[in-house]
């Protein structure tokens, strides 16, 4: 009988890990922090693991997203931004450096604050361009005097509605990501600690946001930087980031 080696079973092993699928066990409303906007609370489960999803529901038709720059990068939480601005929710935005200066292409309300960068890491680009959002490749974005909001972060998580071939399956930590189903439908979600192959195959269980499946997912900051908030009728959701962060993604009503 042939050995295995530990190297090889680790492979194995990390491999399995990314293939597993979740299942959605439960789905609680946490409120609304605006018209046809909504916050849910997701349980989901796979071989004796579990994880929980929150998200800010929201259709491109009612709301639009800003890319907001922190008034003090390194001295703000998104909730005070966020409340700030004039959002009702958001989450935080992209990665950046030590200084607090942002990593890869960051326009907000039309300014662009840091241009655009090449690196594997930088694989997606989420856009703003008049009223429509997008979800698009590096390498197919093009820059332009339309484009009002932009935030370029990675990886891509889903792509065509299947989870990203080759994600890592191993590093666990909290995560940040948008999504939608190519129809006007988006979610802000935060996840708990999961690798970033789980989260793909979290955003492609079924069932997971109602009706309408995810297509398209990027994945933003994450780890200490993980963070959501939303204003509601009662007490507002917050999941505040435990470290601070240089921008935010922000909804508002149109």
């Amino acid at each position: 009988m042939k050995q295995i080696t530990l190297p090889l079973l680790a492979l194995v092993f990390s491999a399995a890990v990314a293939s597993a699928s979740w299942k959605v066990g439960g789905s609680t409303a946490l409120g609304s922090p605006g018209n046809s906007a909504e916050v849910r609370e997701v349980q989901l489960s796979t071989e004796g693991r579990s994880a929980r999803l929150t998200a800010i529901v929201f259709p491109e038709k009612s709301f639009a997203l800003r890319v907001l720059d922190s008034p003090s990068p390194g001295g703000t939480k998104a909730a005070q931004v966020l409340q700030a601005a004039g959002c009702v929710a958001g989450v935080n935005g992209g990665y950046f450096h030590d200084d607090y200066r942002p990593v890869g292409l960051m326009v907000s309300d039309g300014k662009e604050v840091h241009a655009f960068e090449k690196a594997r890491l930088l694989s997606g680009v989420l856009a703003v361009r008049g009223n429509r959002i997008e979800i698009v490749r590096s390498g197919a974005f093009k820059p332009g005097r339309d484009v009002r909001q932009a935030l370029q972060c990675g990886p891509m998580l889903v792509e065509s509605g299947a989870p990203v071939a080759g994600l890592n399956a191993e590093r666990i930590a909290r995560r940040t990501v948008v999504a939608t189903d190519g129809r006007g439908h988006w979610a802000l979600a935060y996840i708990t600690s999961v690798s970033l192959a789980d989260a793909a195959r979290i955003l492609t269980a079924p069932g997971l946001f109602g009706d309408w499946p995810v297509k398209t997912a990027l994945n933003l900051d994450g780890g200490s930087s993980s963070g959501l908030w939303a204003a509601s009728a009662g007490k507002p959701v917050s999941l505040p980031e435990f470290g601070t962060v240089r921008n935010y993604l922000g909804i508002e009503p149109r």
